[in-house]
């Protein structure tokens, strides 16, 4: 920026602001810096990140005519909140695009009920509500204006659109953004600018794909499903919370998974499922992480629903010689096909 008008002048060098920890800062302090460097368009939570042990955050971030992009990493977690009350206090109309690079997020509500992962990109609109969890990522992010994009699309409801990451144009994407980021500090706004230009029609496009793939949007079931097996882990999965994320009514997701014996039904099928994978990998891991990976508050919890279901204790299936793992399979596999019979419906929950 020049020293008078701060306005962006396009031979100089491109404006950078760099954030990380600084030496004798304390972590809280640093959270509460973050938390101020993104409040424009979400809330955050300083305490929370500040109390996880191994938390770090670093990031650096252009500012060109058209953008802010940053390139960050995160080790540990984050969660980006934006409800109606802080859009009528800030006011802020930019669309948000979130470059994954590495690790994983999920956003809420969500189009196609999957966790976003490397490769993809997300575009949120901060003129809506919306709520991001980050955790042990890098990613590169784009604040741009509407009018950036091009004229066809600025008036589209592109809030949540995903771009996966098997999109032909994805990884040009995230390429482009990351030699920007990369060759920035040698780069005047002019040239920054140029790159950042052939990026976002690339996005444009991509769009444009996406919004006609929308068409033909995916079964509510199937978005529910990919939900569940993305968060087995979390013991706070239930109908309610996969409503919330989908931004549908809890009427229309017990509609949907009738055919299921119910949602609440379909999350111990799944749970109990990949409970008995885990019992039988060769990977000998104990109880007590089966439970947690299977979102089991404690091996007691596991061990009644896997006992209810296959009618033996899990560890009678660690402790099992060969020959009685046979018959146990075959004893699973009954009650597996019995899932499967009501999940593809040629069987009614009974």
């Amino acid at each position: 920026m020049n020293a008078s008008g701060g306005e962006l002048v396009l031979g100089q060098p491109i404006p950078r602001v760099r954030h990380a920890l600084l030496p004798g800062e304390t972590r809280l302090d640093f959270a509460h810096r973050l938390a101020q460097s993104v409040a424009f368009a979400f809330s955050v939570d300083p305490a929370r990140m500040a109390e996880q042990p191994d938390f770090d955050f670093s990031a650096d971030a252009f500012v060109l005519p058209e953008a802010v992009v940053s390139r960050s990493k995160l080790c540990g977690r984050m969660t980006l909140s934006r409800d109606d009350a802080l859009i009528a206090a800030t006011g802020a109309d930019q669309l948000f695009v979130h470059v994954v690079e590495d690790g994983a997020l999920d956003v809420q509500p969500t189009r196609s009920g999957r966790r976003l992962r490397a490769g993809d990109i997300l575009v949120l609109d901060l003129a809506h509500a919306a709520t991001v969890t980050q955790a042990d990522y890098a990613a590169i992010m784009m604040v741009m204006t509407r009018g950036a994009l091009p004229e066809p699309l600025r008036h589209l409801d592109l809030h949540c659109a995903e771009i996966r990451g098997d999109h032909p144009l994805a990884r040009v994407i995230a390429s482009t953004l990351a030699c920007l980021c990369e060759d920035a500090p040698d780069m005047t706004q002019a040239q920054g600018s140029l790159v950042l230009r052939a990026a976002i029609e690339m996005l444009g496009m991509a769009l444009t794909d996406v919004r006609r793939a929308r068409l033909a949007p995916p079964a509510l079931k199937a978005m529910a499903e990919a939900l569940v097996d993305d968060h087995l882990s979390e013991p706070a999965l239930s109908p309610a919370w996969i409503a919330a994320r989908l931004d549908v009514s809890r009427a229309t997701l017990y509609r949907a998974f009738a055919p299921y014996g119910g949602v609440t039904r379909f999350i111990n099928d799944r749970r109990l499922e990949n409970a008995w994978i885990l019992l039988t990998s060769d990977d000998h891991l104990p109880l007590g992480e089966i439970a947690a990976r299977c979102g089991y508050v404690g091996r007691t919890r596991l061990f009644q629903a896997f006992n209810e279901r296959f009618a033996m204790p899990p560890d009678a299936v660690l402790s099992a010689s060969e020959d009685d793992r046979a018959m146990l399979r075959e004893h699973a596999a009954r009650a597996m096909m019995d899932v499967w019979d009501r999940r593809t419906g040629r069987a009614v929950a009974g």
